[in-house]
């Protein structure tokens, strides 16, 4: 069991939804718009960066709050990796670089479709 956050956009292709699907369980497939954790213990990082969708399972988040909060989940990340799995530095950042990733793809989608991605949490 664990946490899932997908990124959806106006005019997501077939082929962005299914490697998204492809990711599935995948920690490191922020590139896709997906971000992954297991429920084994705090801090958990997606919980604060798409804060506004576990509310109500999902929610348009504008890329800006998420590039805001980016700094700090990337800090949650790391003392994640290194309390919960023992995770050494280059481990870490394979992590960190994935929600690097979700939160530039999140710009990136925002700026094409003129509106902010929604985010869904599902948990």
């Amino acid at each position: 069991m664990g946490i899932d956050i997908y990124a959806q956009w106006r005019g997501q292709t077939v082929e962005e939804i299914s490697r998204q699907s492809a990711s599935w369980l995948a920690p490191t497939a922020g590139n896709n718009g997906y971000l992954r954790e297991a429920y084994h213990g705090v801090p958990y990082a997606t919980m604060y960066l798409c804060n506004e969708a576990f509310d109500s399972g999902q929610a348009r988040i504008p890329a800006a709050v998420l590039r805001e909060r980016l700094a700090h989940t990337l800090a949650l990340v790391e003392e994640r990796e290194q309390v919960l799995y023992n995770s050494g530095e280059n481990e870490i950042e394979v992590v960190k670089q994935s929600f690097e990733d979700f939160v530039a793809l999140c710009e990136q989608k925002e700026e094409e479709a003129g509106e902010p991605v929604l985010i869904v949490a599902s948990y």
